[in-house]
């Protein structure tokens, strides 16, 4: 367990990472939580929700996180004990927006005062404020992987098959939307159903995080018709090529087949017209020249070629 702890104004701030049986033990000896949330913080099949207690609230966020071995966006929780004069917030230590606030607020003193000194239900506001804005940096990259994605498809004179570069944007996306979007049950209750914790003052600082929540679910959303469009355009140019080369070997595939025929039929073991001709060989050449160019005048008139 990494233990970190703020003070100011009698607001506590705790920030808990690599949690671990020691953390367990450290939160039921101190602070007295139900055994279903201490179990919830250790467990690794956890979902967005909130517990309300008499004495404290208990959240769970996710956000996500890239493992970049695997070019993925992963769930990474986030657990907060919400009490009146505390707030402790667990996490593995991969939500690098928390630990760059927890830092600010440590390191600053006038952050400390901006951030805490008005009460934890402002702290929390500004945490939650702060992981969210930390989303639109992801959405933007994704944006501009769309763009390079379409000039790739659409100007780039080599065509390339991009469907595994269009599929990893495309899970990316989905996953991203998939950790998020179950959160705004969360935010709106936490708006709404617990006033003894949030106060009505502080409903309009939770809807602007709400309001955040939208746009990112409407972006992501945006960015995944696009990718659709892509998908299907990257298809479509592939098949269009593919059809060419096919076509264009059908029609080397077909010219020969007179010549062919000419050249088998003098090629039997029987007696043929002319072949004693001292000539011959000349006939048979122009005829094949003749054939073939008649061949190539009819697919030339017929645009196939």
């Amino acid at each position: 367990m990494k233990f970190e702890e703020l003070k100011h104004n009698g607001y506590r701030w705790i920030n808990i990472t690599e949690p671990d049986a020691e953390m367990v033990n450290y939160l039921k000896d101190n602070f007295h939580f139900h055994p279903l949330n201490l179990e919830d913080i250790v467990s690794k099949v956890g979902y967005p929700k909130v517990d309300a207690y008499q004495d404290y609230l208990f959240a769970i966020l996710q956000f996500p996180v890239y493992e970049k071995d695997r070019r993925i966006y992963k769930r990474e929780e986030l657990d907060i004990f919400f009490g009146r004069d505390y707030l402790i917030t667990i996490n593995s230590g991969s939500l690098q927006a928390l630990q760059n606030f927890f830092e600010t607020c440590r390191l600053d003193e006038l952050a400390r005062e901006k951030f805490m000194s008005r009460g934890i239900p402002m702290l929390l506001y500004e945490i939650m404020d702060s992981m969210h804005d930390y989303v639109f940096p992801i959405i933007n990259q994704k944006n501009d992987m769309i763009f390079a994605l379409e000039e790739e498809i659409y100007e780039t004179p080599e065509l390339k098959d991009m469907i595994q570069e269009i599929m990893i944007l495309k899970r990316n996306i989905i996953n991203i939307r998939r950790i998020l979007s179950p959160q705004r049950a969360v935010l709106v209750e936490l708006q709404n159903k617990h006033p003894a914790f949030i106060p009505p003052e502080m409903v309009i600082y939770f809807d602007d995080v709400l309001d955040k929540k939208d746009k990112i679910i409407n972006q992501l959303d945006t960015a995944f018709d696009y990718v659709e469009v892509l998908e299907q355009a990257n298809e479509t140019l592939i098949n269009r090529s593919t059809n060419k080369v096919i076509k264009v070997l059908a029609i080397f595939s077909v010219i020969p087949l007179p010549l062919q025929l000419i050249i088998n039929y003098y090629g039997m073991n029987v007696a043929l017209p002319f072949q004693t001709a001292p000539h011959i060989l000349l006939y048979i050449n122009t005829a094949l020249v003749v054939t073939g160019a008649v061949m190539v005048g009819i697919l030339i008139k017929k645009r196939w070629l």
